[in-house]
């Protein structure tokens, strides 16, 4: 896997990593003609080995696409808020846990697929548990 560089240039700003954990990333992120930083916090993609349009890419890591900023990068206002969500992600990631959604009986046969597609799901899914918050009154 190729990893995301510690350091890149990208739209004429240059990245450097100030802190990774797992697929969460802090960043610093300056541009030449500005005097202060700015801070980006993503959860780092990872993409498998594919040709596209007749060029390959190996197995790689790269930072969320723009589309899916505010759900896999977020631009902090400064480096107390981006520290703030770096931590609150590692942390909400680390304690995310899953369970394995058993397959129904009879799910091999397509059509008892069909027949309970509606209500019990055909395939395996990953389903995330997450602790409830308490209440108090």
């Amino acid at each position: 896997m190729k990893a995301l560089p510690t350091e890149f240039d990208y739209d004429g700003f240059h990245f450097r990593q100030l802190a990774r954990e797992g697929d969460v990333a802090l960043f610093e992120k300056r541009k030449p003609t500005h005097s202060r930083a700015s801070y980006e916090v993503a959860i780092v993609q990872q993409h498998p080995a594919e040709t596209i349009h007749g060029r390959e890419y190996p197995d790689r890591e790269s930072m969320p696409p723009s589309e899916t900023w505010g759900a896999l990068g977020w631009t902090p206002s400064d480096l107390e808020s981006a520290k703030t969500k770096f931590g609150s992600l590692v942390q909400s990631r680390r304690n995310a846990h899953f369970t394995r959604t058993p397959f129904p009986a009879g799910a091999s046969d397509a059509a008892q697929r069909l027949r309970t597609a509606d209500t019990t799901p055909a395939f395996a899914v990953e389903t995330p548990q997450l602790p409830l918050p308490i209440m108090s009154a």
